[in-house]
């Protein structure tokens, strides 16, 4: 899997690294399997200095096969920003690859469709 991690009016710092990667990158992992599948995480200080409820954190996953889906989380701090982005996703990811998982399981004839009518 392609991890792009990038930090927005901030730097990134090495524990910020690694809490994301710890947090969130670890947690989606389980998900996307495939080494196609792709993160963008970007961090964000919407006012710079100026402080507030201001600390964004968004995140794209492209897996192959699928339309992305893409989280956005504003609050206080970046950690918590990365935690509500995490629970999200983690929430899409199973939704989208639970509806995935249910298409190809009724591959064949529709249920309405007699199943002895025959073929030319």
């Amino acid at each position: 899997m392609k991890v792009l991690m990038r930090g927005v009016h901030l730097s990134l710092s090495d524990g910020l690294k690694s809490y994301v990667q710890e947090h969130l990158v670890d947690h989606i992992e389980r998900f996307c399997d495939d080494e196609a599948a792709e993160i963008d995480i970007a961090l964000v200080d919407i006012n710079g200095p100026k402080g507030g409820v201001d600390k964004e954190c968004r995140v794209t996953v492209r897996l192959p096969g699928l339309a992305a889906i893409h989280v956005t989380e504003t609050t206080e701090t970046l950690h918590q920003a990365i935690d509500a982005v995490r629970d999200r996703l983690e929430t899409a990811l199973k939704r989208t690859l639970g509806k995935r998982r249910d298409v190809s399981a009724k591959q064949g004839l529709p249920d309405d469709t007699e199943a002895n009518v025959p073929t030319y």
